[in-house]
C-alpha cells in the first residue's frame, strides 16, 4: 500500500462509512499532497525553479498516480506546488481514491458509504487494511522498528497534519510526538526528506489553514 492509500484508509471511519468527522476539512489537502509525495518517492516529478516538472513519463500502472502525472505533464506551463495541491483537491482525487480501493477489493461501498474489507495478514488472521497499517505504524514508533521511506513520509503527513490521533491514544501522543519528530526531522531542525517532499508536506499543511 502506498502513501496516499494508507492515509485514505487511516482517515476512514468504518462504522460511519465516511471520514473521521474531526479531520474532514483537512484530509482532502493532505491526500493531494500524499499523491504528489508518492510520485516524488517514485522519482517521477521534481521542482525546477519552484515549479513542478515531470522527469519520468513512464506510466506507474496505478490509475490515480498516472492521472496526476499526466495532468502535470500536459499543463500548458509548469505550476507551483500550491497550484497542484489545490487542483488535485478540486478535481476530487479523494473520491477517485475511494473508487479505486473499492475496485481493488480493500473497501466495499454500500449506499455511498465506504467500509473496510478483511484481508489475510501474515499471521493468517483476518484483519482490515486499516488495522494492519495502524499496527505497523505503532510498531515503528512505539517498538522502534525501522520504517521504510514511504512509512516515514506517511508518518510525516500524520504529524504535520496534526492527525496522529488516528493511530495513537491520548496517553501515548506526547511521547509519540517526540519520537515521530525525531524520525522525520533533521537533528538541527526542519523536515528531513529533501527539498521536494519537504516542500510537498509544507504546501499541503499550508493549504489546510
Amino acid at each position: 500500500m502506498n502513501i496516499f492509500e494508507g492515509l485514505f484508509v487511516l482517515a476512514l471511519d468504518d462504522e460511519e462509512g465516511d471520514f473521521v468527522e474531526s479531520i474532514v476539512k483537512t484530509i482532502e489537502y493532505l491526500l493531494s499532497g500524499a499523491i504528489l509525495a508518492e510520485l516524488a518517492v517514485q522519482n517521477r516529478i521534481d521542482l525546477v525553479d519552484e515549479r513542478l516538472h515531470v522527469i519520468d513519463q513512464t506510466p506507474t500502472d496505478h490509475p490515480i498516480l498516472d492521472k496526476a502525472l499526466f495532468d502535470i505533464l500536459e499543463t500548458p506551463k509548469p505550476r507551483k506546488l500550491k497550484y497542484w495541491i489545490n487542483t488535485l483537491t478540486y478535481n476530487n482525487f479523494l473520491g477517485q481514491v475511494g473508487d479505486y480501493l473499492v475496485v481493488k477489493g480493500m473497501l466495499t461501498r454500500h449506499k455511498k458509504r465506504l467500509h473496510l474489507v478483511s484481508i489475510n495478514s501474515s499471521q493468517e488472521i483476518n484483519v482490515s487494511a486499516k488495522h494492519a497499517i495502524k499496527s505497523r505504524l505503532r510498531d515503528i514508533v512505539l517498538a522502534e522498528q525501522e520504517p521504510d521511506l514511504s512509512e516515514k513520509v506517511l508518518l510525516a503527513f500524520l504529524y504535520y497534519g496534526d492527525i496522529l490521533k488516528l493511530i495513537y491514544t491520548h496517553g501515548e501522543r506526547k511521547e509519540v510526538q517526540k519520537r515521530v519528530k525525531k524520525l522525520i526531522e533533521h537533528e538541527e531542525g526542519g523536515i528531513g526528506f529533501g527539498d521536494l517532499i519537504d516542500d510537498i508536506l509544507a504546501s499541503s499543511c499550508e493549504a489546510i489553514q
